[in-house]
Order: C-alpha cells, then sequence, then structure tokens
C-alpha cells in the first residue's frame, strides 16, 4: 500500500531564488550572451521613455491597432513591425544597451535576434501599456461621437410655471 508523504517545505533561500528581487521588478535588467560579447539589457527610465515616445510612434501606432482588432501583439508581430522602421526603431533598442547603430549591424542574424527578444522581454511593457492607453482614449472617443447625451443631463426638464394665480379661500380663523 502506498503511503503519503508530507511534502518537504522549501527553505527561505529556495523560496527567494524563485521570486524576483524589488530590485529587479523596479528595474529589470537581463544579460545576453552574444558570440561577440555579453550586454546589458536594460530597462529605459521614466523620463528617458518619455523621451523616446517620438520615436516609438510607429511601434505603437501598429500595436494600437491590433489591440482595437481585438489581437494582442506577439513578439513575431513586433519583430515585423521592427523590420517595417528600422531605421526609427533601432534607436530604441540600442538605447537600452548603451550601444550605438554601428555596433548593432556588426552583430549577426542570431545575435541581433536574441538582443531584439530580450530587448522586448525587457521594454516591451512600455510600448504595450501606451498602446492600451491609446486603444482605450480612441474607444471612449467613439462612445461619445456616437452617443452624444452621455454625461448630459439624466432627468427631464421640470415643468413650467403656471402663469396665472390661483386665488383660494382664506383659511377661517382658529381652523
Amino acid at each position: 500500500m502506498a503511503q503519503v508523504t508530507p511534502k518537504q517545505p522549501r527553505s527561505s533561500k529556495q523560496k527567494a531564488a524563485q521570486q524576483p528581487s524589488d530590485l529587479e521588478v523596479l528595474h529589470p535588467e537581463r544579460e545576453v550572451k552574444l558570440s561577440v560579447d555579453t550586454v546589458t539589457v536594460r530597462e529605459y527610465g521614466n523620463v528617458e521613455w518619455l523621451r523616446l515616445l517620438p520615436q516609438a510612434e510607429p511601434l505603437v501606432a501598429n500595436i494600437t491597432a491590433m489591440l482595437s482588432a481585438g489581437a494582442p501583439p506577439s513578439y513575431e508581430d513586433v519583430l515585423a513591425i521592427i523590420s517595417h522602421h528600422t531605421d526609427g526603431l533601432l534607436p530604441l533598442v540600442v538605447q537600452s544597451v548603451d550601444r550605438d547603430v554601428d555596433w548593432v549591424e556588426t552583430l549577426n542574424s542570431n545575435d541581433l535576434e536574441a538582443l531584439l527578444m530580450h530587448w522586448w522581454g525587457v521594454n516591451g511593457h512600455f510600448f504595450v501599456n501606451r498602446a492600451k492607453n491609446r486603444a482605450m482614449a480612441q474607444y471612449q472617443e467613439e462612445m461619445a461621437a456616437r452617443n452624444p447625451s452621455a454625461g448630459g443631463k439624466s432627468t427631464p426638464p421640470s415643468s413650467p410655471t403656471a402663469t396665472g394665480q390661483a386665488k383660494s379661500a382664506d383659511t377661517p380663523p382658529g381652523s
């Protein structure tokens, strides 16, 4: 007959190893071992991200269209967008690895693919969140245009006041 053995509790070291540290959550970084070098792909800072928004516009616009159509973007979708807008979007990638475009152009195809995958894993949420916000704003604008009374008065106006004064008899004293 089989016996049930109690589960061995995991040590605090094992638990800590499975969960990301606060620093990894706040500023995730990934090391990428390429054939020529090992690079760190870092997450953009908030002000840095704001400065990159104009360059990110083609990517955000395409992701917004995908989300509006009900399809979340896959890595393959993003790669297709990058391939159509390479000159504008490649600087976003090199910014996160503190390299220049000339360096990226020396990478072989496998290294470039690995770099792009890690870059998307670290920074993709910026583009997707921006696209989600834009898609939501567009949806709200469309709903407001379809229903112009939305947000208007919810009760009908009161009936007009009487034009003449009706006179009733005086109330007798002591009533």
